[in-house]
């Protein structure tokens, strides 16, 4: 009965994931921050006036892609469509 926990024991992280799911794992991200486009741009200009205080797991992967990739996402407006077609990768 204690070792319930242990079925999820061994799920991968986005950035610990295998190599032939990292473009899933991209692509999942993306169209994650597409579908709650409005609350990410929420999200950002909140953290662009020093006012963004504690984010959840799913925000911090959304804040990290958009500052690794140094992304604007006024650029975009309130395009998430726009943000997809820049960013989701293509498979064959």
């Amino acid at each position: 009965m204690g070792q319930g926990h242990v079925f999820f024991q061994d799920i991968p992280q986005r950035q610990q994931a295998a190599p032939e799911n990292a473009t899933y794992l991209h692509n999942t991200l993306i169209l994650e921050m597409c579908n709650n486009w409005p609350w990410v741009r929420w999200m950002m200009d909140r953290h662009k006036h020093d006012e963004l205080k504690k984010v959840d797991p799913m925000e911090k992967d959304w804040l990290k892609f958009i500052k690794d990739n140094n992304i604007d996402v006024e650029k975009f407006g309130k395009n998430g469509d726009l943000f997809v077609e820049t960013y989701y990768i293509k498979t064959t």
